[in-house]
């Protein structure tokens, strides 16, 4: 099917995750990535949260965002990478993603603690910040809009 207009295709809990449609293939960051998402999918659903797997699937293919929390709308995407141009992308993809869903809030799981750069860039755009430590999942929510970084 291909179509002008961005759809979400809903995924079996068998589909894999990775590799991300229009995303050059690189081994690393998708084991990564959906090992961090298995985890965090693993977390979400014992503590009683209804989550959806899904691709945004767009024409021309475009990368997409991961997991939709229905129980806390939050709209999540796993990013192996945290350089700058990693993170404009992943911005540039979840604020165009969120779009398709009723007033999302956004996350971005990330596969290792965030240094400081990171977490002043995703709270500044009002992203929350969530990564694996210890066994568990921590979370750095954005500060309140209008603040100064």
């Amino acid at each position: 099917m291909t179509t002008d207009r961005p759809y979400l295709a809903y995924l079996g809990p068998s589909d894999p995750a990775r590799p991300q449609p229009g995303r050059a293939t690189d081994e690393d960051a998708d084991r990564l990535e959906n090992a961090v998402l298995t985890a965090y999918l693993t977390h979400l659903e014992a503590e009683g949260h209804r989550v959806l797997r899904h691709r945004v699937v767009t024409h021309p293919e475009l990368a997409s965002t991961d997991l939709f929390d229905a129980t806390t709308d939050e709209l999540v995407m796993a990013c192996h990478r945290t350089h700058y141009l990693a993170l404009i992308a992943a911005y540039g993809v979840i604020i165009d993603c969120a779009r398709l869903f009723p007033r999302p809030r956004r996350a971005l799981l990330l596969t290792t603690a965030p240094g400081t750069f990171v977490r002043d860039f995703l709270s500044y755009h009002q992203i929350i910040a969530i990564w694996p430590e210890n066994g568990a999942f921590v979370r750095a929510e954005p500060a309140p809009e209008g603040s100064a970084p």
